[in-house]
């Protein structure tokens, strides 16, 4: 297993100094605290019709305009709604997760400098995740579940900025989780906020 993790961990490590070069490139990191993320989710969206729900979580976000590095704890509640007795497959599924992104992060071309116009998020991510609850991994019970499991993911943001402190985004992302072998999905609302405003 250590084998296994030698490069992914070398390739986040190696992603993150780069993140940390381009924030000294910007003047500092920004930090930002989504408390919380609400969002439709699907663990395996091949499996989206027998396995679906919704989600939260809370992350530190340390980032530039291009770039972000992510610590957060979430959990996520799924069940089947083609059993007859749906109440009965529910599952919780809790986990803590780590990223780093490249790309356009909360930001556009002012880069952010001016309120009362629009800002995105266009990232591709890799990462490392926990779940707590080894039945809520994926849909496919015929496999071990992964509790560990490394990710491959895009995330895409809106916001207008109002207030430059306070705000919230709406973000569509997938991963790729390469043990397990499915893609899973959000759709939903971040509420964040701008801990370097004032500062």
């Amino acid at each position: 297993m250590f084998i296994m993790l030698k490069p992914a961990l070398l390739f986040t490590l190696l992603f993150t100094l780069s993140s940390l070069g381009v924030q000294a490139q910007y003047g500092g990191p920004r930090l930002f605290l989504d408390v919380p993320s609400f969002y439709f989710h699907t663990p395996d969206v091949e499996n989206t019709g027998h396995r679906l729900g919704a989600g939260m979580d809370v992350a530190m976000n340390v980032g530039t305009h291009w770039s972000v590095a992510r610590l957060g704890l979430g959990t996520t509640f799924t069940f089947d709604p083609q059993a007859e007795d749906f109440g009965n497959t529910t599952l919780w599924g809790p986990y803590a997760a780590l990223e780093a992104g490249a790309g356009m992060y909360r930001t556009n071309g002012n880069e952010c400098v001016k309120s009362h116009q629009s800002a995105f998020t266009v990232l591709g991510k890799v990462g490392m995740r926990y779940d707590f609850n080894s039945d809520a991994v994926r849909f496919d019970t015929a496999k071990t579940p992964e509790q560990f499991d490394f990710t491959l993911g895009v995330e895409l943001g809106y916001f207008y900025i109002r207030d430059v402190f306070r705000n919230m985004e709406f973000v569509v992302s997938g991963n790729y989780h390469t043990q397990a072998k499915v893609i899973s999905g959000n759709i939903g609302f971040k509420f964040f906020l701008n801990l370097r405003a004032n500062g």
